[in-house]
């Protein structure tokens, strides 16, 4: 399970580079798709394990940021 929120987390990354190397939609659908992942994936941690709150707070709560910023950018 670790392997794949690595690999999720990198998307958004990977994203801002597409959009710098000169291909803006894919970049923009890349991070914004992958934010909303992120932020239903730690909304359902949050829902599963109340207790692990921290956790889920941190792993919701960058693509939470990034999500409007990447709307405005």
């Amino acid at each position: 399970m670790a392997v794949c929120n690595v690999l999720l987390g990198l998307g958004p990354v990977a994203g801002v580079v597409a959009l710098h190397a000169g291909e803006p939609t894919a970049g923009r659908t890349l991070t914004r798709y992958l934010c909303a992942v992120l932020i239903a994936s730690a909304l359902a941690f949050a829902a599963s394990f109340p207790r692990l709150w921290r956790g889920a707070l941190g792993q919701g709560l960058p693509p939470a940021l990034a999500l409007p910023a990447a709307a405005v950018l």
